[in-house]
């Protein structure tokens, strides 16, 4: 184990530098903080590569013992903690950790679909900006019981901190795709027996409580602002939407997430 004091250390600097998307997407490396998303990394055998613990923070020894054999373990002051930490209240614990390939990979979908000889539902995001929204809607996705979230290319980073953060650790066990041509995925997902429903205000759009059931299904939301452009509305097989009091315009698209898989997840 090093202990580090200086907050010039090169180790430091890198650590820090990973706030930027091209930097993690460069190196293959992201960051998380906290205890909570360190016992979860470690019962999901994330792949930590470095760990900088504040010196009044080092975890157990048990707990040092389950990481990675080639994990480098830092112990720093508390003034090297605040310059590499981005919480207000950090509780001294910073992860890094490789990309995980075997759930986040760039690819098309067409060879990736889960098994679907039983109820399967996805949900398909698209432009979504908001890294806090993208985590909420994944641990919504893992609440319940989500079969894999697919993700336009143009949404917020996966590997965002506040992306992480969010999910509170769920983003580990999570099936995750990230794809460019959205409406080419829309149209396999057809192909391959999905019913495809976007989200939309709309008068063609069904209640969700009057949708057809259909053992295979994928939700459509859209943009935070703008929702689902009218060209992929229109490869969907259908249009839903949330019935709501006229005192609110919409949801926000976290919780609409939530509702739409609840609603798959419920006997």
């Amino acid at each position: 184990m090093e202990y580090i004091t200086s907050r010039q250390n090169p180790k430091i600097l890198e650590a820090v530098s990973l706030r930027e998307r091209k930097v993690r997407k460069k190196k293959g490396f992201f960051f998380f903080e906290g205890k909570k998303l360190f016992q979860e990394a470690l019962e999901r055998q994330v792949p930590l590569v470095a760990l900088f613990a504040r010196e009044d923070a080092l975890p157990e020894e048990q707990e040092l013992q389950k990481l990675p054999a080639d994990c480098k373990i830092y112990s720093v002051s508390s003034s090297v903690y605040e310059k590499i930490s981005e919480e207000k209240a950090p509780e001294g614990l910073f992860c890094v950790g490789k990309t995980i390939d075997k759930y986040h990979k760039f690819t098309t979908i067409y060879n990736k679909l889960p098994e679907t000889s039983g109820k399967t539902t996805l949900l398909f995001a698209v432009s979504l900006r908001d890294p806090g929204n993208l985590g909420t809607v994944i641990r919504s996705a893992v609440a319940f019981g989500c079969d894999g979230l697919i993700l336009s290319e143009d949404c917020a980073d996966i590997y965002s901190s506040k992306t992480i953060r969010a999910s509170m650790g769920t983003i580990f066990d999570c099936p995750l795709w990230v794809v460019k041509d959205t409406g080419s995925t829309v149209n396999a997902l057809r192909k391959n027996g999905f019913s495809v429903y976007g989200s939309a205000l709309d008068r063609e759009a069904v209640t969700l409580q009057a949708l057809p059931f259909s053992p295979h299904a994928c939700f459509l939301l859209g943009n935070e602002g703008h929702g689902l452009p009218e060209e992929l509305l229109a490869a969907c097989s259908g249009k839903v939407f949330i019935p709501m009091t006229d005192r609110a315009e919409s949801l926000n698209v976290s919780i609409a997430a939530a509702i739409l898989l609840y609603s798959r997840f419920i006997p």
